[in-house]
């Protein structure tokens, strides 16, 4: 996997919870793929969680399509919840002042665990 490329895989948890862990670069080249699959996932879940331990490096593009997830899923009546995300992206949710508007957590298990299936977390 070179810096341009980002893998996604998509896990399906009881509760209609879903995870899409995210590897690689999340930036102009890539972010698309990421909110296509996340956007899709939305009008189905109740609850989609990205799991971000894998970004290597995120540019304004990808925090772009955080973002704008974060409003598609206010519109879907769903949530969308960040998970694992590491300096590269979390120096960046701070400094924009995101971190106060994402619901982040330090990790996945920590994010499931703070919805869970069938419960009003």
């Amino acid at each position: 996997m070179s810096l341009t490329d980002l893998q996604l895989s998509t896990t399906e948890r009881s509760g209609g919870r879903v995870v899409v862990a995210a590897a690689g670069a999340l930036d102009l080249h890539t972010a698309g793929g990421l909110y296509t699959r996340a956007e899709r996932l939305l009008a189905g879940h109740p609850l989609v969680v990205v799991d971000l331990s894998g970004i290597e490096f995120c540019d304004s593009t990808g925090y772009n399509a955080l973002l704008r997830l974060r409003r598609r899923a206010l519109e879907a009546d769903a949530r969308f919840v960040l998970a694992a995300a590491p300096p590269v992206v979390g120096r960046l949710l701070a400094l924009t002042g995101a971190d106060m508007v994402f619901e982040v957590h330090e990790t996945l298990a920590a994010a499931l665990a703070a919805h869970p299936a069938g419960g009003e977390g």
